[in-house]
């Protein structure tokens, strides 16, 4: 990736930052699901697949680095470091030179449209989640196909038509699932975060919905906290009572139980695959492989 981008840049303090942003990922868990795809429905061009990779692996960041902009939190990332409107046109660099290089991965002119397709989708699912109106389980669970599903969808369909220009309902189905059990997971790891924004603006988050339903004393305490913008750190002894109070209000049980069905979902939509068993077995390992 970084050669990709010294490719497109000129040397200057640009690429420096977008070096520097590159620094930041030591995971690349798209490209893994881009490539498991390309290589299970028969692909065997290396470059093209370690092209299209990269493309989404930039694709990615440079959500990522949108997103920490909106919402305003993740302030030890590097681009929060920065003046938002050098982060801003730097997270604009980053996208098209995700998108021109996904685009060079190969001679299918089914990628771009459907790179576009996701990327819309998502940030359609970014603006529900910045409006913050959702006001019912099956709204915020739309919201998470959205904003983080099409990612997962963006990342195996594109695998999938670069290796034999074919796209599969089921692995659409399935990506959206496996996204929104990705999102359901984050959101839970948020309510610990001392930086994370989501609790001062009382995101309506599956776990906020639950709350709201204020079902025991215990679900109103911790609702009451978030709805004056307090951090746990400043209503409970330390993290494991703060723990045991979510546990007995029922959110851990919820949110888990959302996670599970999310991946229950996933699994049956993945049965309908076609492919020999080591194949699937593949596919199986990298998508599961964070739940």
């Amino acid at each position: 990736m970084r050669r990709t981008i010294e490719e497109h840049l000129h040397k200057g303090e640009l690429q420096e930052h977008l070096t520097m942003f590159l620094e930041e990922k030591d995971q690349f868990p798209f490209a893994n699901m881009a490539s498991c795809h390309y290589q299970a429905f028969g692909g065997q061009d290396e470059s093209s697949i370690q092209t299209l990779s990269a493309g989404i692996e930039l694709l990615i960041l440079s959500f990522d680095i949108f997103d920490d902009l909106e919402d305003e939190d993740n302030f030890d990332a590097p681009w929060m470091k920065l003046s938002p409107p050098i982060a801003l046109n730097a997270a604009t660099s980053i996208y098209t030179i995700g998108i021109h290089t996904i685009c060079a991965a190969g001679s299918n002119v089914h990628l771009l449209s459907a790179a576009s397709r996701y990327a819309l989708q998502s940030m359609q699912g970014q603006h529900l989640d910045l409006k913050n109106e959702m006001a019912t389980e099956d709204e915020c669970l739309e919201m998470m196909k959205l904003k983080a599903g099409s990612l997962f969808a963006l990342s195996c369909i594109l695998g999938t038509l670069l290796a034999n220009g074919k796209a599969y309902p089921c692995i659409e189905a399935y990506a959206y699932q496996l996204g929104i059990a990705a999102q359901i997971e984050n959101d839970y790891k948020g309510l610990f975060q001392e930086h994370n924004n989501d609790i001062k603006q009382q995101k309506r988050s599956l776990a906020y919905l639950y709350l709201s339903r204020e079902f025991t004393t215990h679900s109103s305490e911790i609702l009451s906290m978030i709805d004056h913008g307090r951090f746990f750190q400043q209503e409970f002894k330390d993290i494991i009572e703060y723990k045991e109070k979510l546990h007995v209000a029922g959110v851990t049980q919820y949110m888990n139980v959302m996670k599970n069905l999310a991946i229950h979902h996933a699994k049956k939509e993945m049965e309908k695959l076609t492919l020999p068993k080591d194949q699937l077995m593949t596919i199986q390992s990298v998508m599961f492989d964070k739940f």
